[in-house]
């Protein structure tokens, strides 16, 4: 099934000009960037949909209530209005204990033109994430070290753009879409990811002083990634070729992909990255995704990685900024690699920072851990069970550190590598960097996880860059044309707003939001009145009490017939 890319669902005012990732004059980034934090936070429609009765005890607070309606009321057409409106906003739910339980209807215009499902995405650098399948068989260290790489590009998008205010999804909205790639390589000597698609040959200004650099290193250059000498077809690596000692066949086995920034390959990708994401709740805002990797060439048997969590979050205003944590059904992202070996990333504390400055930004604080939870079966042939204490088990602390409100952002990041044997068994684990004793101590790593971190081991005096976010670029996505897609799939249902906005109509837009909005409330009425309760399509439902749920989704039979449909399709890449 072939067809020409869909239309971009990039934003004509929040994504133009100056990209400013650190405080500045307030520009119409500050704006999206505040924007996308009160809908990511769970601030829902003031007519939310499922708020007729699918939860009688939970009553949110109506924008009345709160007095919000006059911070709408003003102008949300100018880029200075829209700050106004939203700071506005923030300063009226101080005494909120979690933002998710005010609902406020913004107008179109003050919305970036994409929906949440598909903004909301863990694979901004799907290369990373099937280099994954490239550590199959390697010793425990140099697998840890490949979950990390993955773990600080997941989300590149906030290192490379403003954050944008997008669409919050209705109940049962579904996204799409898949990528085709090559695992990225890892220099030969250095050790360092040599990526060879998607790169950012111009970082602005903007992202080089939130990396913490005056200008791109020449060592980290995509021009420089370009003409690496390490990069070779997987299948040579894999069936134990050495790799290339001279001139001559450093520049043969270049030539077996040929880099490019608009993320072309002479070579036939040899993974194919599907992710499937959807709306399983709107009130709490929940929804469940699974992205899964193929890897494998005609040379190689096929090896598959899957991702899967819950999409949930809560937060509160403090009158410095917004903390952003998961909700109680958001559990962390759940990693497991080809033989099984299964790894738990927890998520971090996410702050809206600046705000009493007028210049807001995103960032990080907090802690997060990389835990192995369960063994790969070759681990587990040769006897090592979970938690059984006979295996040395590493475990990895990353620690963001607090940003001052009075000084510019240094995206801080420091971390540690240690053997976690042990713990969880009776012996209680490690939190912080600072815990753990120096006997444990396997390797450390530092950096700005906006830019560069670099990883030392332990007893060595020379550092060695992990990966480094200013050269990549946000790869883009392959999803159906409209013409395809059902009728809950996000890029059709948002399609009439989104494209009032593209054509600036903002009243035209907000109509169509609000039509979007009363369809959901009448079929939310029509539940209530048949005594219906509402079951997700794609992904089994969870327990009715949190407290039993693990927080690993599990696909239904139409979520696995959709996965094997994205795996067998082709479109273009589109956004």
């Amino acid at each position: 099934m072939s067809s020409s890319p869909a239309k971009s669902t990039s934003s004509r005012w929040s994504w133009r000009g100056s990209r400013t990732s650190t405080p500045a004059a307030v520009t119409p980034d500050s704006v999206s960037e505040v924007g996308v934090q009160l809908d990511r936070t769970s601030l829902e429609d003031a007519t939310d949909p499922d708020s007729v009765g699918d939860d009688p005890e939970r009553t949110p607070a109506a924008v009345g209530e709160l007095g919000l309606a006059d911070e709408l009321a003003g102008d949300t057409d100018s880029e200075q209005g829209k700050f106004k409106a939203l700071l506005g906003i923030l300063r009226k739910t101080i005494s909120v204990k979690d933002l998710s339980s005010v609902r406020i209807s913004l107008p179109a215009n003050m919305m970036e033109p994409i929906g949440n499902l598909e903004h909301w995405t863990f694979i901004d650098r799907p290369d990373f994430f099937t280099a994954l399948a490239e550590v199959d068989g390697a010793d425990e260290l140099i697998r840890l070290l490949a979950v990390l790489r993955f773990m600080f590009t997941k989300e590149l998008k906030y290192a490379k753009h403003p954050i944008a205010k997008s669409f919050n999804s209705i109940l049962g909205e579904h996204f799409h879409c898949f990528y085709d790639t090559a695992p990225v390589d890892l220099h030969p000597e250095k050790g360092h990811p040599v990526p060879t698609v998607h790169l950012d040959e111009n970082p602005t200004p903007e992202v080089l002083a939130s990396a913490g650099r005056a200008s791109i290193s020449n060592a980290t250059s995509a021009a420089a990634l370009k003409s690496s000498p390490s990069v070779t077809t997987i299948s040579k690596r894999k069936n134990g070729s050495a790799l290339p000692s001279s001139a001559s066949s450093i520049a043969s086995a270049s030539s077996s992909v040929a880099p490019s920034s608009s993320g072309t390959s002479t070579r036939k990708s040899p993974a194919r990255v599907v992710i499937l994401n959807e709306q399983t709740s709107h009130h709490p805002p929940v929804s469940h995704f699974l992205c899964e990797a193929r890897v494998g060439t005609d040379a190689q048997p096929q090896r598959t990685i899957r991702l899967r969590g819950v999409d949930q979050l809560s937060a509160k205003f403090t009158g410095m900024n917004v903390r952003i944590v998961p909700g109680a059904h958001n559990k962390g992202l759940f990693l497991e690699l080809a033989d099984g070996e299964e790894w738990h990333i927890t998520h971090p504390t996410a702050a809206v920072a600046g705000l009493l400055r007028a210049s807001p930004y995103a960032t990080i604080c907090d802690v997060t851990t990389v835990t192995c939870t369960r063994p790969g079966e070759r681990e587990r042939a040769a006897g090592a069970g979970e938690g059984d204490g006979t295996k040395k088990r590493l475990r990895a602390i990353v620690e963001y550190r607090e940003e001052s409100w009075i000084s510019r952002p240094r995206f801080a990041v420091e971390g540690v590598v240690y053997d976690g044997s042990g713990e969880g068994a009776g012996e209680r684990r490690y939190s912080k960097v600072k815990q753990v004793p120096k006997d444990r101590v396997v390797g450390t790593l530092e950096g700005n996880w906006r830019g560069e971190i670099r990883w030392k081991k332990a007893g060595e005096s020379t550092s060695t860059t992990l990966v480094d976010l200013v050269p990549l670029s946000v790869a883009p996505k392959s999803v159906a044309p409209l013409s395809e897609q059902d009728e809950l799939e996000t890029r059709r249902v948002w399609a009439p707003v989104i494209d009032a906005l593209h054509k600036k109509e903002f009243s035209t837009a907000s109509k169509e939001k609000q039509r979007i909005e009363q369809e959901q409330r009448d079929k939310a009425a029509e539940r209530k009145t048949k005594g219906e309760t509402y079951e997700p399509r794609f992904f089994k439902p969870e327990p009715e009490d949190v407290a039993d749920w693990d927080g690993r989704p599990v696909l239904s039979d139409a979520g696995r017939a959709a996965l094997e449909r994205d795996f067998q399709a082709d479109y273009g890449d589109s956004a």
